[in-house]
């Protein structure tokens, strides 16, 4: 089974323009997420799905030169641009991450995949209910799977947002990754800017 990470982002956020380019510490924010998420052992491919609005240009150079694939779709339907990256990267089940999340754990995006292989599910989250801190948002799903939501959903809203579909019908198996333990207890560590 080919696990793909699809990290969807563009420059035209309302609230933040350029957001994903931002520097933390002078590294731009999508390549601290994309070297990250690259310390995962069981993600076989990362790709960056954004939009074909020329305002990319810099966020695609950018991702190119880091050496990731880029794929260019839908400004407002992200859906099917992640249907178009799945399928052009033979991605047998797709890993969404937005990238607005450059501290991404690539830890646990290897225990949701294995959890996600264990259980067997179309859907496996660990978001619905959200025990994580925000930012470390990760939803894993079978291609066929987002492929039938695609097919399915009609509103804007499941259009707009990948998964909402997928989570709520009753037409397909899902599982949550849930933290027991009080988070507070956790001793958390940030990395040296070099070791992004």
């Amino acid at each position: 089974m080919k696990f793909v990470a699809i990290v969807q982002a563009r420059m035209g956020s309302i609230r933040l323009p350029d957001k994903v380019m931002k520097p933390i510490r002078g590294i731009p924010m999508i390549e601290i997420l994309l070297k990250r998420l690259s310390k995962s052992k069981l993600i076989d491919q990362i790709v960056l799905a954004t939009s074909t609005d020329k305002k990319n240009k810099p966020l695609v150079n950018k991702v190119e030169h880091l050496g990731f694939t880029c794929v260019q779709g839908s400004e407002l339907d992200v859906l099917d641009r992640y249907i178009k990256t799945a399928e052009q990267c033979k991605a047998d089940a797709i890993v969404r991450i937005t990238g607005d999340c450059p501290l991404v754990d690539p830890f646990l995006v290897d225990e949701c995949i294995h959890r996600f292989k264990e259980t067997k599910v179309d859907y496996h989250s660990n978001i619905r209910p959200p025990t994580f801190p925000d930012g470390l948002d990760i939803e894993i799903m079978k291609y066929s799977a987002l492929k039938k939501a695609a097919l399915e959903s009609t509103e804007i809203f499941h259009r707009e947002h990948v998964t909402p579909y997928l989570a709520e019908s009753k037409n397909f198996v899902k599982s949550n990754y849930s933290y027991k333990k009080d988070l507070s207890a956790l001793r958390w560590t940030v990395d040296e800017p070099e070791d992004f």
